[in-house]
């Protein structure tokens, strides 16, 4: 229910002059410093919105009090004629919402997005020439949406350890019209700091790289503060999510499709190379660097869902290393071990015999760096976490914040 006072002199304590979101505890006065008489012990905490009469020229508030509106909605407080905005608090529990002041502070505008489902509280203080004061109050809820804003892929998942090349990966079910609202939500930590930026590699996929490759040992940290988020197709996110990794050791692969040698670096040195088959010519592996994308100790390779017909079909090819969404592997591949190290004969996966595959498999983790070389085709950014294809200006460019 909405309350409104009659004007007050405000003590000197609260300080309104230039302040764009009251503290807590400034709409909590003791009945001593507003003059007492309030049924209240001298010094004991009085609500003054609760204390006094109504006024009968509130400020206009753009939400009405008890009112149920969608996270996305703008809430302004406009000052009676001839008056001005003094403060404004606007929370949900203990989480003030920020705001800013028009500049004849006749208005006040939040800045801040609502969360979803959650219930705010209104306070605010307008000011007329004479130093008086009025002190409204009221409530508000907002809804939870029918179909929300979804994240489908999350990469790396929390608590991961990780190669030096992961990038964090956002993938969302549905396009995203104002990925500008969405980027400036998604925020992201590291210890050391090191430089890096997120970019979108399609309507719906947004990742974060730093410019260089992650030192080992940094901690990372990201908070994806969605809830309320408008995805400017009528969708929004209905909760916050955040996750932590760190990166492990530096370790660089490269793989030579003209030598058919696998060179396996670790911070510089060589500590294991190890024959290997590519792609025939016109199926050549994708080239370009990777970070791997995950995992498996058996995978089923059908060509069917490659776009290759029945060329062939393998219930649990072993020890692979996953590096595209095209379906690239390096993996265990006895039947090709006689051209191991002499042609590429392969369907576009890089095929080593089962020992070096099991090594490469154990010796591996997600996010570490795969760099192709000597391919006749270049893989797409955004065909598994080929992030590090594009330059830092190029990087840059695919910002909705830039």
């Amino acid at each position: 229910m909405k309350r409104t006072s009659n004007r007050w002199t405000v003590p000197a304590a609260l300080g309104v002059a230039g302040t764009a979101v009251v503290a807590a505890g400034w709409f909590g006065y003791t009945a001593h410093a507003v003059g007492g008489g309030f049924g209240a012990a001298d010094g004991a905490s009085v609500p003054v919105a609760r204390a006094v009469p109504p006024s009968a020229a509130p400020a206009a508030v753009s939400i009405a009090d008890g009112a149920t509106v969608v996270p996305t909605s703008t809430l302004t407080v406009t000052a009676p004629p001839g008056e001005q905005v003094g403060a404004v608090e606007l929370t949900y529990r203990a989480e003030a919402v920020p705001g800013v002041f028009s500049a004849d502070r006749r208005t006040w505008t939040a800045s801040g997005h609502l969360r979803a489902g959650a219930a705010y509280s209104l306070a605010a203080v307008t000011l007329d020439d004479a130093g008086g004061t009025g002190l409204q109050y009221e409530t508000f809820s907002t809804s939870r949406p029918d179909s929300p804003l979804r994240i489908d892929l999350i990469s790396p998942a929390d608590g991961a350890t990780v190669g030096v090349g992961q990038p964090v990966v956002l993938a969302f079910t549905r396009p995203v019209a104002d990925r500008a609202a969405i980027e400036r939500e998604l925020t992201v930590t590291s210890v050391p700091p090191q430089p890096g930026h997120w970019s979108w590699l399609s309507s719906n996929r947004v990742d974060y790289r730093p410019q260089n490759y992650w030192q080992p040992g940094t901690r990372v940290s990201v908070l994806m503060a969605l809830d309320g988020v408008p995805d400017g197709h009528g969708r929004y996110g209905a909760a916050d999510r955040s996750l932590a990794f760190t990166i492990g050791r530096d370790q660089q692969t490269t793989i030579d499709l003209h030598s058919d040698v696998a060179t396996v670096r670790r911070s510089g040195h060589v500590v294991r190379t190890f024959p290997v088959t590519g792609g025939m010519p016109g199926l050549d592996t994708w080239g370009g660097t990777y970070a791997v994308i995950d995992k498996a100790p058996d995978v089923h390779m059908d060509s069917r869902t490659a776009g290759l017909g029945d060329e062939y079909d393998i219930p649990d090819v072993k020890w692979d290393v996953h590096l595209t969404y095209t379906g690239t592997y390096v993996h265990s591949a006895p039947w090709s071990m006689g051209s191991q190290g002499v042609r590429n004969v392969s369907h576009g996966c890089v095929g080593a015999s089962p020992a070096d595959a099991q090594w490469f498999f154990s010796s591996t983790l997600p996010g570490d760096v795969v760099r192709v070389v000597n391919s006749a085709r270049q893989v797409d950014p955004g065909n598994g976490f080929a992030d590090w294809q594009e330059s830092w200006a190029a990087w840059l460019s695919g910002s909705a914040l830039n």
